[in-house]
């Protein structure tokens, strides 16, 4: 592809491990300069530092001669299956590096699909002919499991790291998985990357943990490569909760995550000097500026923010402080921005060109680095997770109940998709037979094999035609205006029961209520002030309920009461003493409860 006119951002060369990185306007391409870190085929293969640590997971600690016996057991086992591809999925990142090198070292390429779904694994089901595993996952009969090896080993070969290739795979914008192939040499050279952004103040047995999986470039870059290479501790645990991180000992570790774990991280006091990392990196969407420095606050240092993708690696970093402040290159890497805002990269970690055109827009910042503006494509960002609205699409247009349907991103503090849906003859009939909400709830869970949580739609609405423009194209604007995208300041009422003293009412409390707003940070709580302000307003429109000049209530709140769920909300009147008692629960729990004193006129 041509590229049209381009202004170069900048150009950052890597220096030996230790140096600075410098900086200049963009030059011709040139390698850059090798630094001291580790080759994997010197980790497998190289007399002496046998007891080096080089991960912890289960309660073990596994040294370098306890992984080259691993290795080779495991080599043994799928060089006598005939593996040519090996399907890696492994939920602890010591044994997806077991598994790479074991597959590496027979010579066998490595196969990491999205995610362990049975409609990601299908969807790459030609690139991969052996399943590899610490566990089988759900759905999947047949495979080999990575087991620990005993005490003897033979001798294992030393890796061409130029013929040793990985293949991951990206939404494209058909929804069609993209494969993306890369070499373990472009993976220890982002390593290296890797190294100058943030090993600085990072101590060399530092433990390397993480929210995030390696089965993604950036937990198998940062989580799994860099302190492979760079002689650190891998922790072999995702820890999917933040209790979980959280009991660890953090002391001088480095923290990989994403803004999607970063957003729930909740109220959590700030740990003591003694227990906090050394660095925290996340990747995976822009983090909001706000759960940026919440995050900061708890963990006692910034945050560093990565931007790249699975196609080109790390791109750019940036430790915010500001809303506007830019992103700057990473150690190798060149980017520039056309006319029209398209970016285009060159760098070292790109396996099969050059250069490589983004599906981001960019703006250049005057004082260096740039600005993210938009995507070009069909693919977006939702908590985190790339997800292909193509892919989500033709999912939901496979059910028989469907005719036509489009999707739309609703803007928010977290961002979520909304499906439009034309329901075929037999959808209309099961429309009518089960209602709109659990007609939405059956074609959701008919995405479950085939999307993780972020591609599956929150909020749906079923319509007799999609809007439409004179040239038949759905227009952006209308899809949004079924949704009715101002934030709601009260919950959607899902159904009305009258009772012997009042009424009962179904509501479901929106997250995207603007009582939430600040209310907290990454752990939204529906404010009790909210709920009382809920109990007047539907009591006076379903009770006549005499609002005054003055009023009083006792509350007590039982439990918190989250967004998103469904709550049944009790109203009984009593007229003569002038009270009004109210009760929100969720099943037969009881939330929150009080009494509401009028005054009438």
């Amino acid at each position: 592809m041509d590229r049209p006119h381009l202004v170069p951002v900048l150009w950052c060369s890597v220096p030996r491990r230790g140096c600075l990185a410098s900086m200049a306007p963009a030059p011709r391409r040139s390698e850059p300069a090798m630094s001291d870190l580790q080759s994997i085929s010197d980790l497998l293969t190289t007399p002496g530092n046998l007891g080096r640590i080089v991960a912890a997971t289960r309660g073990r600690v596994i040294d370098v001669s306890q992984l080259r016996r691993d290795v080779y057991a495991n080599a043994e086992c799928l060089r006598a299956s005939g593996c040519k591809r090996g399907l890696l999925i492994t939920e602890d990142t010591y044994w997806a590096i077991v598994g790479m090198l074991a597959l590496f070292q027979m010579g066998a390429e490595v196969v990491l699909p999205q995610n362990a779904t049975v409609g990601a694994i299908t969807s790459i089901q030609e690139h991969w002919d052996v399943l590899v595993c610490d566990r089988l996952p759900a759905g999947q009969v047949g495979g080999i499991i990575l087991q620990s090896a005993g005490e003897g080993s033979g001798e294992l070969q030393p890796l061409d790291a130029t013929k040793c290739y990985l293949n991951l795979f990206t939404s494209g914008s058909t929804g069609i998985p993209k494969r993306v192939r890369k070499t373990l040499a472009v993976m220890e050279r982002e390593a290296e990357a890797i190294e100058l952004i943030a090993g600085g103040n990072v101590e060399a047995t530092a433990r390397i943990l993480g929210t995030v999986t390696h089965q993604h470039l950036f937990g198998l870059s940062y989580k799994l490569f860099w302190p492979l290479c760079s002689g650190r501790i891998v922790d072999g645990t995702v820890h999917e909760l933040w209790e979980s991180l959280l009991a660890q000992d953090l002391r001088g570790s480095v923290v990989i995550t994403s803004p999607a774990h970063l957003l729930r991280l909740g109220p959590v006091n700030p740990l003591p000097a003694g227990r906090q990392p050394s660095r925290i990196l996340s990747a995976g969407a822009v983090l909001p500026l706000l759960a940026s420095a919440a995050a900061s606050t708890v963990f006692g240092s910034a945050i560093c923010e990565i931007y790249g993708s699975t196609e080109t690696g790390t791109i750019a970093r940036r430790e915010r402080h500001r809303v506007d402040l830019p992103w700057q290159v990473a150690p190798g890497v060149a980017v520039e921005i056309a006319d029209d805002g398209t970016m285009w990269v060159t760098s070292p970690f790109l396996s099969e060109t050059t250069h490589h055109r983004c599906d981001d827009l960019a703006e250049r910042d005057i004082n260096g680095g740039f600005h993210l503006r938009g995507r070009t494509d069909r693919v977006v960002k939702i908590d985190g997770a790339r997800v292909s609205l193509a892919a989500v699409e033709a999912g939901i247009a496979a059910s028989p109940w469907v005719a036509n349907v489009a999707l739309v991103v609703l803007p928010g503090d977290v961002p979520a998709l909304g499906a439009a849906v034309v329901p075929s003859e037999a959808g209309r009939l099961k429309l009518l037979e089960v209602g709109s909400f659990r007609f939405s709830r059956l074609l959701r869970q008919g995405l479950q094999d085939l999307q993780e949580a972020p591609g599956r739609p929150r909020r749906w609405r079923f319509v007799e035609a999609l809007p439409v423009n004179d040239l038949g194209k759905t227009v952006q604007r209308d899809l949004l205006a079924l949704f009715d995208v101002r934030r709601p300041t009260e919950p959607e009422i899902r159904a009305v029961r009258a009772t012997s003293d009042g009424i009962e009412l179904d509501l479901f409390t929106s997250p995207d209520l603007q009582q939430l707003e600040g209310h907290f940070p990454g752990m939204p709580i529906v404010p009790g002030v909210a709920q009382i302000d809920w109990a007047v307003k539907l009591a006076a429109r379903h009770l006549e309920l005499p609002v005054g000049v003055a009023m009083s209530y006792q509350v007590k709140f039982h439990r918190l009461t989250l967004p998103g769920t469904l709550l049944t909300l009790k109203l009984d009147l009593d007229a003569e003493r002038q009270r009004l008692n109210f009760a929100y629960r969720r099943d037969d729990v009881v939330l929150t409860s009080g009494i509401i004193r009028t005054c009438a006129p």
